[in-house]
Protein backbone atom coordinates (compact mmCIF):
# COMPACT_ATOMS: atom_id res chain seq x y z
CA UNK A 1 0.00 0.00 0.00
CA UNK A 2 3.08 2.51 1.00
CA UNK A 3 4.60 1.63 -2.22
CA UNK A 4 1.72 2.65 -4.36
CA UNK A 5 1.02 5.64 -2.69
CA UNK A 6 4.21 6.96 -2.67
CA UNK A 7 4.85 6.07 -6.54
CA UNK A 8 2.93 9.22 -8.06
CA UNK A 9 4.64 11.61 -5.65
CA UNK A 10 8.09 10.74 -6.88
CA UNK A 11 7.00 10.59 -10.87
CA UNK A 12 6.29 14.52 -10.94
CA UNK A 13 10.01 14.92 -9.11
CA UNK A 14 11.13 12.55 -11.59
CA UNK A 15 9.82 14.20 -14.57
CA UNK A 16 11.45 17.73 -13.38
CA UNK A 17 14.48 16.59 -12.65
CA UNK A 18 14.27 14.71 -16.76
CA UNK A 19 13.06 17.83 -17.92
CA UNK A 20 15.74 20.13 -16.54
CA UNK A 21 18.57 17.56 -18.09
CA UNK A 22 17.09 17.81 -21.50
CA UNK A 23 16.96 21.98 -21.16
CA UNK A 24 20.34 21.68 -19.65
CA UNK A 25 21.74 19.42 -22.53
CA UNK A 26 19.52 21.36 -25.09
CA UNK A 27 21.35 24.53 -24.03
CA UNK A 28 24.88 22.64 -24.10
CA UNK A 29 24.36 21.66 -27.43
CA UNK A 30 23.19 25.40 -28.62
CA UNK A 31 25.75 27.24 -27.53
CA UNK A 32 28.44 25.00 -28.54
CA UNK A 33 26.57 24.95 -32.00
CA UNK A 34 26.82 29.13 -32.22
CA UNK A 35 30.67 28.67 -31.07
CA UNK A 36 31.40 26.68 -33.51
CA UNK A 37 29.80 28.53 -36.05
CA UNK A 38 31.44 31.07 -35.08
CA UNK A 39 34.44 29.78 -34.82
CA UNK A 40 34.09 28.37 -39.24
CA UNK A 41 32.67 32.25 -40.25
CA UNK A 42 35.94 33.43 -38.50
CA UNK A 43 37.74 30.99 -40.59
CA UNK A 44 36.10 31.05 -43.76
CA UNK A 45 36.75 34.80 -43.70
CA UNK A 46 40.45 34.60 -43.01
CA UNK A 47 40.46 32.48 -45.82
CA UNK A 48 38.61 34.86 -48.15
CA UNK A 49 40.85 37.44 -47.12
CA UNK A 50 44.04 35.21 -47.91
CA UNK A 51 42.42 33.97 -51.29
CA UNK A 52 41.44 37.73 -52.10
CA UNK A 53 45.25 38.89 -51.61
CA UNK A 54 46.40 35.44 -53.44
CA UNK A 55 44.19 36.56 -56.16
CA UNK A 56 45.08 40.50 -56.31
CA UNK A 57 48.93 38.94 -56.31
CA UNK A 58 48.15 36.67 -59.49
CA UNK A 59 45.84 39.43 -61.23
CA UNK A 60 48.97 41.80 -61.04
CA UNK A 61 51.15 39.56 -62.05
CA UNK A 62 49.23 38.55 -65.18
CA UNK A 63 48.56 42.37 -66.22
CA UNK A 64 52.56 42.95 -66.51
CA UNK A 65 52.75 40.04 -68.27
CA UNK A 66 49.86 41.07 -70.95
CA UNK A 67 50.93 44.41 -70.96
CA UNK A 68 54.61 43.38 -71.92
CA UNK A 69 53.01 41.25 -74.27
CA UNK A 70 51.33 44.26 -75.77
CA UNK A 71 53.86 46.68 -76.00
CA UNK A 72 56.27 43.53 -77.65
CA UNK A 73 53.60 41.64 -80.16
CA UNK A 74 50.81 43.66 -80.04
CA UNK A 75 51.07 45.51 -83.62
CA UNK A 76 51.96 41.89 -84.75
CA UNK A 77 49.70 39.45 -83.20
CA UNK A 78 46.54 41.52 -82.22
CA UNK A 79 46.25 43.22 -78.51
CA UNK A 80 44.85 41.69 -75.49
CA UNK A 81 42.27 44.31 -74.76
CA UNK A 82 41.54 43.50 -70.94
CA UNK A 83 42.00 40.94 -67.83
CA UNK A 84 39.88 42.37 -66.02
CA UNK A 85 36.87 40.27 -67.94
CA UNK A 86 38.04 36.82 -67.81
CA UNK A 87 35.68 35.93 -70.78
CA UNK A 88 37.22 38.76 -73.07
CA UNK A 89 40.84 37.75 -71.98
CA UNK A 90 40.02 34.03 -73.42
CA UNK A 91 38.37 35.15 -76.30
CA UNK A 92 41.29 37.24 -77.14
CA UNK A 93 43.84 34.98 -76.58
CA UNK A 94 42.16 32.40 -78.45
CA UNK A 95 42.20 35.25 -81.38
CA UNK A 96 45.81 35.08 -81.28
CA UNK A 97 46.22 31.25 -80.73
CA UNK A 98 44.03 31.10 -84.32
CA UNK A 99 46.14 33.12 -86.49
CA UNK A 100 48.41 31.05 -88.84
CA UNK A 101 52.61 31.03 -88.43
CA UNK A 102 51.97 32.36 -84.63
CA UNK A 103 55.69 31.48 -83.76
CA UNK A 104 55.51 28.90 -80.69
CA UNK A 105 57.32 31.32 -77.99
CA UNK A 106 54.13 33.22 -78.61
CA UNK A 107 51.50 30.09 -78.20
CA UNK A 108 53.66 28.81 -75.27
CA UNK A 109 52.63 32.86 -73.54
CA UNK A 110 48.91 32.77 -74.46
CA UNK A 111 48.73 28.93 -73.22
CA UNK A 112 50.41 30.46 -69.72
CA UNK A 113 47.90 33.54 -69.97
CA UNK A 114 44.60 31.24 -70.19
CA UNK A 115 46.29 28.83 -67.28
CA UNK A 116 46.49 32.48 -65.11
CA UNK A 117 42.79 33.33 -66.27
CA UNK A 118 41.68 29.70 -65.13
CA UNK A 119 43.32 30.26 -61.82
CA UNK A 120 41.54 33.84 -61.12
CA UNK A 121 38.54 32.30 -62.13
CA UNK A 122 38.78 29.53 -59.81
CA UNK A 123 39.83 31.53 -56.90
CA UNK A 124 37.10 33.56 -57.65
CA UNK A 125 34.61 30.62 -57.81
CA UNK A 126 36.06 29.63 -54.28
CA UNK A 127 35.53 32.77 -53.22
CA UNK A 128 32.01 32.73 -53.77
CA UNK A 129 31.66 29.91 -52.44
CA UNK A 130 33.24 30.72 -48.91
CA UNK A 131 30.82 33.95 -48.98
CA UNK A 132 27.42 31.65 -48.00
CA UNK A 133 28.94 30.91 -44.94
CA UNK A 134 29.14 34.38 -43.67
CA UNK A 135 25.29 35.30 -43.92
CA UNK A 136 23.69 38.70 -45.26
CA UNK A 137 26.50 41.42 -46.96
CA UNK A 138 25.89 45.08 -46.88
CA UNK A 139 25.55 45.65 -50.31
CA UNK A 140 27.56 48.99 -51.25
CA UNK A 141 25.29 52.32 -52.39
CA UNK A 142 27.05 54.71 -53.68
CA UNK A 143 28.79 57.36 -50.86
CA UNK A 144 29.10 54.52 -48.51
CA UNK A 145 32.85 54.38 -46.62
CA UNK A 146 34.13 50.75 -45.61
CA UNK A 147 34.96 52.95 -42.46
CA UNK A 148 30.57 54.17 -42.04
CA UNK A 149 30.20 50.07 -42.81
CA UNK A 150 32.64 49.10 -40.20
CA UNK A 151 31.28 51.52 -37.88
CA UNK A 152 27.53 50.68 -38.25
CA UNK A 153 27.85 46.92 -37.71
CA UNK A 154 30.48 47.34 -34.67
CA UNK A 155 27.44 49.84 -32.97
CA UNK A 156 24.14 48.26 -34.26
CA UNK A 157 24.96 43.94 -35.10
CA UNK A 158 27.76 44.06 -32.27
CA UNK A 159 26.29 46.31 -30.19
CA UNK A 160 29.16 48.29 -29.08
CA UNK A 161 29.34 51.64 -27.98
CA UNK A 162 30.71 54.33 -30.49
CA UNK A 163 33.55 54.74 -28.09
CA UNK A 164 34.27 51.19 -28.20
CA UNK A 165 33.42 51.14 -31.67
CA UNK A 166 35.92 53.88 -32.67
CA UNK A 167 38.64 51.99 -30.76
CA UNK A 168 37.94 48.62 -32.58
CA UNK A 169 38.14 50.18 -35.58
CA UNK A 170 41.70 52.04 -34.87
CA UNK A 171 43.12 48.46 -34.49
CA UNK A 172 41.51 47.58 -38.15
CA UNK A 173 42.81 48.58 -41.24
CA UNK A 174 40.28 49.10 -43.99
CA UNK A 175 41.97 49.24 -47.30
CA UNK A 176 39.33 48.22 -49.35
CA UNK A 177 37.75 50.52 -52.16
CA UNK A 178 34.22 50.80 -52.60
CA UNK A 179 32.74 50.55 -55.88
CA UNK A 180 28.21 50.07 -55.97
CA UNK A 181 26.81 46.32 -55.86
CA UNK A 182 29.97 45.04 -53.66
CA UNK A 183 29.51 43.14 -51.08
CA UNK A 184 31.29 44.04 -47.68
CA UNK A 185 31.13 40.94 -44.92
CA UNK A 186 31.74 42.06 -40.97
CA UNK A 187 32.04 39.60 -38.17
CA UNK A 188 33.21 40.45 -34.92
CA UNK A 189 34.18 37.37 -32.69
CA UNK A 190 36.11 37.29 -29.13
CA UNK A 191 37.28 40.91 -29.30
CA UNK A 192 38.26 40.74 -32.74
CA UNK A 193 36.59 42.79 -35.75
CA UNK A 194 37.01 40.91 -38.86
CA UNK A 195 35.93 42.36 -42.56
CA UNK A 196 36.20 41.85 -46.24
CA UNK A 197 34.71 43.18 -49.67
CA UNK A 198 33.77 40.93 -52.31
CA UNK A 199 32.62 42.34 -55.88
CA UNK A 200 29.24 41.41 -55.74
CA UNK A 201 27.13 43.33 -58.38
CA UNK A 202 30.05 45.84 -59.02
CA UNK A 203 31.51 46.81 -62.30
CA UNK A 204 35.04 46.26 -61.69
CA UNK A 205 35.88 44.01 -58.37
CA UNK A 206 38.06 45.44 -55.09
CA UNK A 207 41.06 43.69 -56.47
CA UNK A 208 40.95 45.18 -59.81
CA UNK A 209 40.53 48.58 -58.51
CA UNK A 210 43.48 48.03 -55.84
CA UNK A 211 45.23 47.25 -58.86
CA UNK A 212 44.59 49.92 -60.49
CA UNK A 213 45.10 52.96 -57.45
CA UNK A 214 48.70 51.18 -57.31
CA UNK A 215 49.29 51.37 -60.98
CA UNK A 216 48.67 54.82 -60.68
CA UNK A 217 50.78 55.67 -57.33
CA UNK A 218 53.62 54.03 -59.22
CA UNK A 219 53.18 56.22 -62.71
CA UNK A 220 53.14 59.03 -60.21
CA UNK A 221 56.34 58.20 -58.11
CA UNK A 222 58.13 57.24 -61.43
CA UNK A 223 56.77 60.75 -63.08
CA UNK A 224 58.10 62.54 -60.02
CA UNK A 225 61.32 60.62 -59.40
CA UNK A 226 61.94 61.65 -63.40
CA UNK A 227 61.13 64.93 -62.98
CA UNK A 228 63.54 65.24 -59.82
CA UNK A 229 66.42 63.74 -61.76
CA UNK A 230 65.78 66.43 -64.82
CA UNK A 231 65.98 68.79 -62.46
CA UNK A 232 69.21 67.53 -61.26
CA UNK A 233 71.05 67.35 -64.40
CA UNK A 234 70.00 70.68 -64.90
CA UNK A 235 71.01 72.44 -62.11
CA UNK A 236 74.46 70.13 -62.53
CA UNK A 237 75.22 71.89 -65.95
CA UNK A 238 74.68 75.69 -64.39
Amino acid sequence: MSEESSSPSSRPRINRWLIAAVVALVAVVVVGFLFFHSQRQVMNLLQINALQTQRLDDFGRLADQVRGFNARFGARFGRIHTIENLSALQQDIQTIQQQPNLPGAVDSLMDEFKENADKLDYLGDKIERLEKSLGSPWVVKAGDSHADIAMKFLTTVAELSPAEAKKVLKRTALIWELEPGNRVYNLYYDGVFLTTVTQGDAKQSPLSLQQRMHEATTRRIEDLEARLQGADTTEGRK
